[in-house]
């Protein structure tokens, strides 16, 4: 391995720096991670957009130790130099996604902890054989629609679909108020010029959302949070029901996406998949592994000067863990990936105390999702060629922005049980 010069200059000193949405949407990241790896090591620099730079955490160790060390490594991004010297642009499309905000997932130590508490209880209480049947029926209706065209885009028509009229339903919102929330998500995860008016949209949304439920309580993760009594007021409530909506829409929507790409483009995936010898669960799991739907989790703030994989990080600096390179780790892998079936040392699902708070149900919406498109339809066949297929346009999450398919011979029997 050579490792570059420079190891203890300046983050902004370093020249030709990769930006990070360059590698999401690049074709292969893994060959991107490897060409850092060579030349950095396990943390190497570049842009969160131009100019604006920050550390990607490439090494399995070096990863999960940003995510599990909140002491020295904040979540809250009033600890990174650009916010507390106000050097962004107010039209900043990173500045807009990365902006102090009061929730569980921009906070660390006991507000945190106060804050993640409601998303806990309120997931948890969640009834999954209710949860199971509101998501198997969507399906159903979804692919009852798509079934006399023999065609569909099998990203915006389903893994987008689903989680959208699923989470429509948890939150108790209207069909309307449930797609505004989705292209607005959409815009926020891009983190491009439409980000800050988004979020001010997206605000005026959950204000309307929260006072209507505290008018009319419901049966719904809304009215959990609303009422919750770790909220000190409206405002927190708003940011939690916020914080829960993208994290759920983003993550549900790339791994049913991704899953799909991979009996699609994958045959040796698919065979396995369809002849029984890769259960579904077993399947959704290499499929997280590999292609996590959160390849990069937003940043890390650097509470004092340290030292990580090599590099000398300031104070101030932003580190991003890199999922999808950690999970690829030589160093944590082997060489044989029937012997990682089930494992779960993956960071997939985050760590520390800030890991996935829907561990639970993301998985049992996943899982009957793909089940029930697999077992209505056994043809599908790409319209296009993989190779023209593109990939989303967020640094954050990565999933073709469309599948294009054919099908012609509906079918009974399936892979998976949607209750199981």
């Amino acid at each position: 391995m050579t490792l570059s010069s420079g190891l203890h200059g300046r983050l902004e000193d370093i020249p030709d720096r990769m930006r990070l949405s360059d590698i999401t949407t690049a074709r292969d990241p893994n060959k991107l991670y490897e060409r850092l790896r060579d030349e950095w090591g396990p943390v190497a620099p570049m842009d969160l957009e131009p100019g604006v730079p920050a550390w990607l955490v490439l090494g399995y160790d070096e990863a999960s130790s940003v995510m599990r060390n909140e002491l020295l490594f904040s979540r809250n991004s009033r600890n990174w130099r650009y916010v507390q010297e106000r050097s962004l642009p107010a039209d900043s499309g990173v500045l807009a996604a990365l902006a102090p905000r009061e929730n569980a997932y921009f906070l660390d130590g006991i507000q945190q902890r106060r804050l993640r508490a409601p998303l806990d209880d309120a997931l948890g209480a969640v009834d999954e054989k209710r949860l199971a049947r509101t998501v198997a029926v969507t399906c159903e209706a979804i692919i009852d629609r798509l079934m006399p065209r023999g065609e569909a885009d099998l990203v915006s028509e389903y893994a987008v679909a689903v989680p959208v009229m699923v989470m429509t339903e948890m939150f108790g919102m209207s069909l309307s108020d449930g797609n505004k929330m989705h292209e607005l998500t959409d815009a926020l995860s891009a983190g491009r010029e439409k980000a800050r008016a988004a979020a001010v949209e997206q605000e005026a949304l959950l204000v309307g959302l929260v006072a209507t439920r505290r008018a009319e309580p419901g049966e719904d993760l809304t009215t959990a949070l609303v009422n919750h009594p770790n909220h000190a007021n409206d405002v927190e409530a708003m940011a939690s029901i916020g914080v829960m909506f993208r994290l759920g829409h983003d993550a549900e929507i790339a791994w049913i996406a991704s899953t799909l790409h991979m009996i699609l483009t994958d045959p040796a995936f698919a065979a396995r998949l369809r002849r029984g010898r890769l259960d579904l669960d077993d399947a959704l799991d290499e499929v997280s592994r590999r292609n996590p739907p959160a390849p990069h989790v937003l940043p890390r703030f650097a509470r004092q000067d340290c030292e990580l994989g090599g590099r000398r990080i300031a104070v101030g600096d932003a580190l991003v863990p890199a999922v999808a390179a950690a999970n690829a780790d030589r160093a944590i892998r082997t060489d044989d990936p029937w012997e990682e079936l089930g494992s779960r040392f993956h960071l997939t699902w985050g760590a520390g105390a800030h890991a996935c708070p829907a561990h639970r149900i993301g998985p049992l919406i996943g899982r009957i999702a793909v089940d029930t498109l697999l077992r209505r339809i056994l043809d599908m066949q790409l319209t296009v060629s993989s190779d023209s297929l593109e990939m989303s346009l967020s640094p954050w999450s990565r999933y073709p922005r469309r599948l294009p398919v054919r099908f012609t011979s509906p079918a009974s029997g399936g892979v998976g049980q949607a209750e199981r």
